[in-house]
């Protein structure tokens, strides 16, 4: 794992032209935010008049027939949730084009040391990982959705079951509600910390393969069936990604209290996330890169 780490760092600080987009995508969203969705909110605003006086009057007519206000307002708030829709629809995919080009440059650069990063292989892959990327973060999302909806339906019958069984509210009866309450938020939080490590490592395994949504999830079965320790690599990489997050937390708190210092302080933080992302991605494709044999497989180059 420590060379996987070391060699992370290497593949990282050799595409570090990837933290420079990566950073600018999030500018993208940020000013995207107040394009798509601020300028409808701020119309809509003033097509309403709205003002502190106003807003003291509509209040109570809120609270006594909410209904009112929706009718009279429709079109405005059909605006503002389009708007909402849009700019959620704008930001992933913009996020997964660049997700997919930079897995992509990452895969080129560790199978491959003559590999140079430049812009035009970035958008090559990006729009060749793009569409396949959707497809398998909806097919994840939708498979922990499943379980979870699954877990909560069984965990309401349990809790009826037992309601049924025990009229009285007895010490049994509590001590089997809390803990079919303790064993839904349990299994919740495991249902999403395995969705997000199955997710990360199909789109490690999608984009290094080749593969198409379907092959790379049984790809992604069988590599952490015959390698349970990725689940650890895994849990190491996100404390790690916490760690260091707290630490740059507490320098920029630190320095907070200089008022020049607040949006460069964004700007570093922003780079700052940037570089640990790919720094992230280039452990767990090294990673799968060795524990696969990939250049066996592939009779590629060696990292």
């Amino acid at each position: 794992m420590k060379e996987c780490i070391r060699e992370g760092f290497q593949l990282a600080n050799k595409n570090v032209q990837l933290v420079i987009i990566s950073t600018i995508v999030s500018l993208i969203n940020v000013i995207s935010f107040f394009v798509i969705l601020g300028l409808p909110v701020l119309a809509a605003l003033v097509y309403l008049g709205f003002d502190l006086a106003q807003a003291s009057d509509m209040l109570p007519s809120l609270w006594r027939d909410p209904a009112e206000l929706v009718t009279n307002y429709l079109g405005v708030i059909f605006l503002i949730l389009m708007s909402f829709v849009m700019y959620l629809a704008f930001t992933s995919v913009l996020s997964i084009y660049a997700l997919g080009g930079t897995l992509g440059i990452l895969k080129d650069s560790a199978v491959n040391v003559h590999f140079e990063f430049s812009l035009s292989s970035f958008f090559k892959e990006a729009k060749t990982n793009l569409s396949r990327l959707l497809w398998l973060i909806s097919l994840v999302m939708l498979g922990v959705m499943v379980l979870f909806i699954l877990f909560m339906i069984g965990g309401g019958i349990a809790a009826g079951v037992i309601n049924a069984v025990t009229k009285s509210k007895s010490m049994l009866e509590m001590f089997f509600s809390s803990f079919a309450l303790l064993s839904i938020v349990v299994f919740s939080i495991i249902v999403v910390f395995a969705g997000l490590v199955f997710g990360v490592y199909a789109m490690v395994v999608l984009v290094t393969d080749g593969k198409g949504v379907m092959d790379s999830v049984g790809m992604t079965y069988n590599f952490l069936k015959q390698t349970p320790e990725a689940l650890l690599f895994y849990l190491i990489l996100i404390v790690g990604f916490i760690a260091a997050n707290a630490v740059f937390y507490g320098i920029q708190i630190a320095v907070s209290v200089i008022p020049l210092f607040v949006p460069l302080g964004y700007i570093l933080h922003t780079v700052f996330q940037s570089y640990l992302a790919i720094a992230v991605w280039s452990f767990l494709i090294v990673y799968y890169v060795k524990k696969t044999h990939y250049h066996a497989r592939h009779a590629a180059y060696e990292i």
